[in-house]
């Protein structure tokens, strides 16, 4: 990879984020600049380019441990009355308190794990990391105007739009452009398309709400289509499985709840693209048999990456009686370590360096306890409650953050994406803004499409 496609890119997304951040006129300028261009550049900023190491600090100087740093203070002098905070008539939702208590009860268990698994530096990473989440949160939710919205939605609908043009390149002309980390096989050496992201997943993860973006805020029909298009080949190109379902799923909700589409429409509707695909293959392609030999077929759709991660699944449900209050603390656990290799795994996912446990909740539960993943359950259980009441109760706006609700819960059936990683932190960003909409009462009929708005 030639490091100056990198310079490149964040310097024309630095004058984006610019750009966006003037054209909007948000209360909160320095705020929105920063989300927007984290937005646009987080996974490139988070390569060994970019970040500052100190060596008198625990920890290294990456871009979300600065935006943690800058927020964490800028909620303490709202705190202590430096900054003039806005208040609302309008009670707190209820997802917060368990989001709090998950938080919490992480971190304890990360202290009681301290003596003999993990180091004080694991504990302070670890712990800025997940708080990382929480102060994007707070912040957003307090800062948040329509300016601030109508930003973020484009900085994010453009991110997903030179992703997708890039990994296009990648699949057809140069699988080695612009990729910095994840190198993984789809089908006849080709290689899973990433984008701008680090990997195939986490460009997926920001791919599917830019479709939701795109359909919401789009007005022009030729546009909107285009883009969805686009967006929807650099998922399908990205060879990942459970985001195309999720993006099916997603995509069915919106005609049904939002365009009221009925249901029977849509059945009939996929069954005729069914059958149209169907009918494709059987005139181009003579012997079906053929298809089912095709390295597509064989080595991505119908690949076998079940067994292994179901031996993992029973190494931790046999585990979780012994260890249900705190779990088994990390993956630098002696136990993790023995289970792994004796449901059959290999030395580097015992060792933590490869794999894991490809369930969220699961291994929360295994690594935390389940008094964790309760906690983590009922959050998200109680924001997608709030968002559903809004949406049927006062617009359609507020589906934009259901469907990333049920896309970061879905998704994490079969990943482990805590709240750290960029999809956790871009639900930070949507939970922040959705919650901020409706106490702020912001007017937001001119954000989204006004046929949708009706």
């Amino acid at each position: 990879m030639n490091t100056i496609y990198f310079y490149i890119y964040i310097i024309i997304t630095l004058f984006i984020a610019i750009y966006l951040t003037l054209k909007n006129h948000p209360t909160h300028k320095y705020i929105t600049f920063i989300i927007a261009y984290w937005i646009l550049t987080g996974s490139v900023l988070s390569t060994k380019y970019f970040v500052i190491d100190i060596k008198r600090l625990p920890f290294d100087l990456q871009p979300l441990r600065i935006i943690f740093i800058l927020f964490t203070i800028y909620l303490f002098l709202i705190r202590i009355g430096k900054i003039k905070n806005v208040r609302v008539n309008t009670q707190e939702p209820k997802f917060e308190k368990y989001l709090f208590l998950y938080i919490f009860l992480s971190i304890v268990v990360d202290v009681i794990h301290a003596i003999d698994i993990l180091t004080t530096k694991d504990i302070i990473v670890n712990s800025t990391k997940i708080l990382t989440f929480l102060v994007i949160y707070l912040v957003l939710k307090r800062t948040a105007d329509k300016g601030m919205i109508k930003t973020l939605f484009k900085a994010l609908i453009i991110v997903c739009i030179l992703s997708s043009i890039v990994g296009i390149y990648q699949f057809l002309v140069d699988k080695s452009f612009f990729r910095f980390a994840a190198e993984r096989t789809a089908f006849g050496g080709h290689i899973r398309s990433s984008g701008v992201y680090s990997s195939e997943d986490v460009q997926t993860y920001f791919l599917v709400p830019g479709i939701i973006l795109v359909l919401f805020t789009i007005k022009n029909k030729i546009l909107r289509n285009s883009l969805v298009t686009l967006l929807l080949i650099g998922i399908i190109i990205a060879f990942h499985r459970m985001s195309l379902f999720v993006t099916i799923l997603i995509l069915t909700l919106y005609f049904i709840e939002v365009k009221k589409k009925k249901v029977w429409r849509m059945i009939t509707a996929g069954s005729i693209v069914v059958l149209l695909i169907f009918l494709f293959t059987s005139i181009f392609i003579l012997n079906i048999s053929n298809v089912k030999r095709s390295p597509i077929v064989q080595e991505r759709l119908l690949a076998d990456t079940t067994t292994g991660r179901i031996a993992l699944y029973n190494m931790a449900i046999n585990e979780l009686p012994n260890q249900w209050l705190f779990g088994v603390g990390s993956s630098k656990s002696d136990v993790y370590y023995r289970g792994v290799l004796s449901a059959g795994g290999s030395n580097k996912v015992a060792s933590g360096d490869k794999g894991g446990i490809h369930n969220l909740y699961l291994g929360m539960a295994y690594f935390y306890g389940l008094p964790v993943v309760i906690m983590f359950i009922l959050f998200l259980a109680m924001a997608f409650s709030y968002f559903w009441r809004l949406s049927k109760n006062i617009s359609v706006f507020f589906f934009i953050f259901i469907f990333e609700i049920i896309k970061y819960s879905i998704r994490n059936m079969s990943q482990s994406l805590g709240l750290t990683t960029p999809g956790g932190l871009l639900l930070a960003i949507f939970l922040g803004l959705g919650v901020a909409v409706y106490q702020k009462d912001i007017d937001v009929s001119r954000v989204i499409n006004e046929r949708i708005s009706k």
